[in-house]
């Protein structure tokens, strides 16, 4: 996610694709840090912005955006970092800012405000597939890390658009979920690629869907308030669902009862600044990473009480 008026120049937090790990963004290059236990893995001063970190699971190769008050790179370049030889390998520019980006092994998707980018990631990268979007100004997408499943909003306002973008050119035929009537907001596939679940610029329900039937599973109420959502994760068995908001709640939903519930368990945050959250190594922990640079590692019990276990300044934390 991007961040915008975040101290200790955060400019980027991002989660790589099996959330075992989480990338930073800021004025000064890039940090990546394991999830859990909490630690620093890489750090690289670049001493100008970085705006976008998309990691390929703990592999060498980072795709890059310039952001923040100095740029490192134009903002409408995507670059690709290689670690082990501490260069880029391969540069994508565009004639627009680039509000997001997404690595598969084989893949780069380029997000923009209206246009939604993929090539092959090669050092020389082949443009395959081209989409328009209805406007999608957080950079919304998600491309399945075991499959080829490409999501984003679609141009119709509150549908989400499914693309194969594999090898297999006959697999490009899209498909369209009507998920809401207002614009998408937030998106999330789980790590199998068979569900997907979204939410709404209302806030107020998330809704999770079958992937290949394009049914509603499950509706799952948030509350009754309007919400910015600023996360929604699966958990590694998807049997679970964490969403962040901006009413400073963490909620925690079951996808293994009925149809239609409410959270098994939530927790106070102490600010309405952006978080992003995932699923801990331990059954029934969640983490909570959020622009404050406070890294939180909450467990929640049979009775659904949630209770903080470990509380850390990320930022302060340097490699061993």
């Amino acid at each position: 996610m991007r961040l915008e008026g975040a101290r200790d120049g955060l400019l980027y937090l991002g989660l790589n694709q099996d959330h075992s790990c989480f990338s930073c963004g800021t004025e000064r290059g890039v940090r990546i840090y394991n999830c859990d236990p909490l630690k620093q893995l890489q750090s690289h001063d670049f001493q100008k912005g970085v705006g976008h970190v998309e990691m390929l699971f703990r592999c060498c190769y980072l795709a890059l955006v310039g952001g923040g008050s100095d740029p490192a790179w134009e903002e409408g370049s995507v670059v690709v970092w290689e670690d082990q030889i501490h260069q880029p390998v391969c540069t994508i520019a565009i004639n627009q800012p680039v509000l997001g980006v997404r690595l598969k092994r084989d893949r780069i998707v380029v997000i923009t405000e209206t246009e939604l980018m993929v090539y092959t990631l090669q050092r020389s990268p082949t443009l395959l597939l081209c989409y328009s979007t209805a406007p999608n100004p957080q950079g919304l997408a998600q491309l399945c890390p075991t499959s080829s499943l490409l999501c984003f909003p679609s141009v119709d306002k509150g549908q989400v658009s499914l693309v194969n973008v594999g090898e297999d050119t006959l697999l490009h035929q899209m498909r369209m979920i009507p998920a809401h009537d207002g614009a998408i907001r937030a998106l999330a596939l789980n790590m199998q690629g068979t569900m997907l679940a979204t939410a709404s610029e209302k806030g107020t329900l998330i809704r999770v869907f079958d992937i290949a039937t394009c049914l509603l599973l499950y509706e799952l109420r948030r509350g009754s308030n309007k919400a910015h959502i600023y996360c929604i994760s699966f958990s590694r068995r998807s049997n679970y669902l964490a969403v962040t908001s901006d009413s400073k709640t963490l909620h925690v939903f079951s996808l293994e009862g009925k149809r239609e519930a409410r959270s098994v368990s939530k927790f106070t945050l102490p600010t309405a600044q952006p978080t992003m959250c995932c699923f801990g190594a331990e059954e029934r922990t969640v983490l909570v990473i959020g622009q404050s640079g406070f890294y939180t590692k909450l467990r929640w019990n049979d009775r659904g009480e949630m209770h903080k276990e470990e509380q850390q300044k990320f930022l302060l934390i340097n490699d061993d």
